[in-house]
């Protein structure tokens, strides 16, 4: 019974994490040769200021990004 545990910055929409969680539900079950109902995801949204890439948060990050 695989379980699937995603982290990812919040911001996308419901039907992006949908779409995501089907497709990666449908590559499951076909690798590991398992059931639909076997397959386990959850999504863990971070927001962007506890999320960071060395001593800067995604929400600095992203900021320089939008300022340049």
């Amino acid at each position: 019974m695989p379980f699937i545990n995603v982290q990812m910055l919040a911001g996308r929409t419901v039907r992006q994490k949908d779409d995501f969680m089907k497709e990666v539900a449908v590559i499951a079950q076909r690798t590991l040769c398992v059931p639909e109902q076997a397959v386990t995801i959850i999504i863990n949204e971070v927001d962007h200021a506890h999320w960071s890439v060395g001593s800067r948060t995604m929400k600095e990050i992203q900021s320089d990004r939008v300022s340049d």
